[in-house]
C-alpha cells in the first residue's frame, strides 16, 4: 500500500523543480538579453543615455527582478525544515519585495521619467535612481545570503558538498552585497562569482534540501 507521504513528497519535489527551472531559466535569459553597461562613476546624463539606447533593459529587468524573484519565492515556500519554514519564507518574501522595487526603478529609467541631470518628468535624477537600485540590490543579496544559510541550518543531516556550495554562495553574496551597498566597483565585481554560485545553489537546493510538508496520519480502520 502506498505511504501517506509518498504522493505529497512527489508533488512537492516536482513543484520545487519547476520553480527551480523557472528561476535558472529567467536569469540565463535575462543575461542573454543584456543590461546597460553602467558604472558608479558615470554621470546622470550617461546613465540616462545608456537606458535610452537599451530598450531591451526592461525585458532583462522583468526576467531577473520579476519572474526570477517570483520563482525564488516559490522555492522558498518549499525549502527548509518544518521548524524554520517561517524564516525561509520570510527571507524569500524579502527578496521578492526588494526585486519588485528594483523592477520599478528600472522602469523609471527605461521610460525616461527620471532626469539626466537637467529637468526630469518626475523630478528624480537618473544617477540617484540607479544608485538606489544598486543599494536595494545589496540589501537583497543580504536577504539571499540569509535564505541560503537558513535552508542549510535547517537540515538535520548535511552533506559535505551541499554544505560547501551553500557556504561559498553565502560568502560570495556577502562580498557582493558590500560592493553594492557602498557602490564600490571592485567589490561589485564579486557578483560575477555570486550569481553563478546562487544558480548552482538553487539546483542543489531542489536536489537536496526540499522537505515535504508532513501529511496527517490516516485514521486507523475501525
Amino acid at each position: 500500500m502506498t505511504s501517506p507521504l509518498a504522493a505529497p513528497t512527489l508533488e512537492i519535489q516536482r513543484t520545487l523543480w519547476v520553480w527551480c527551472g523557472v528561476y535558472v531559466s529567467a536569469w540565463v535569459s535575462g543575461l542573454l538579453v543584456g543590461a546597460p553597461d553602467v558604472a558608479p562613476s558615470d554621470s546622470s546624463a550617461t546613465i540616462a543615455a545608456a537606458y535610452a539606447t537599451s530598450p531591451s533593459v526592461l525585458v532583462n529587468a522583468a526576467l531577473v527582478h520579476g519572474l526570477a524573484a517570483v520563482a525564488l519565492y516559490g522555492m522558498s515556500t518549499l525549502l527548509g525544515s518544518e521548524r524554520m519554514r517561517s524564516a525561509t519564507r520570510g527571507a524569500g518574501l524579502a527578496t521578492l519585495v526588494l526585486s519588485l522595487i528594483q523592477l520599478a526603478g528600472e522602469a523609471l529609467l527605461t521610460f525616461g521619467l527620471a532626469s539626466d541631470g537637467a529637468a526630469g518628468v518626475i523630478g528624480l535624477d537618473s544617477g540617484q535612481i540607479w544608485a538606489a537600485i544598486q543599494v536595494v540590490d545589496g540589501v537583497k543579496m543580504l536577504a539571499l545570503a540569509a535564505l541560503v544559510l537558513i535552508v542549510l541550518m535547517g537540515q538535520s543531516r548535511r552533506v559535505l558538498w551541499a554544505t560547501l556550495v551553500s557556504g561559498a554562495t553565502v560568502l560570495a553574496l556577502l562580498a557582493s552585497a558590500a560592493g553594492y551597498l557602498t557602490l564600490s566597483a571592485p567589490l561589485m565585481a564579486a557578483a560575477y562569482v555570486a550569481l553563478p554560485l546562487l544558480l548552482i545553489w538553487a539546483v542543489v537546493a531542489a536536489l537536496r534540501f526540499g522537505t515535504p510538508i508532513a501529511a496527517p496520519e490516516a485514521a486507523p480502520a475501525s
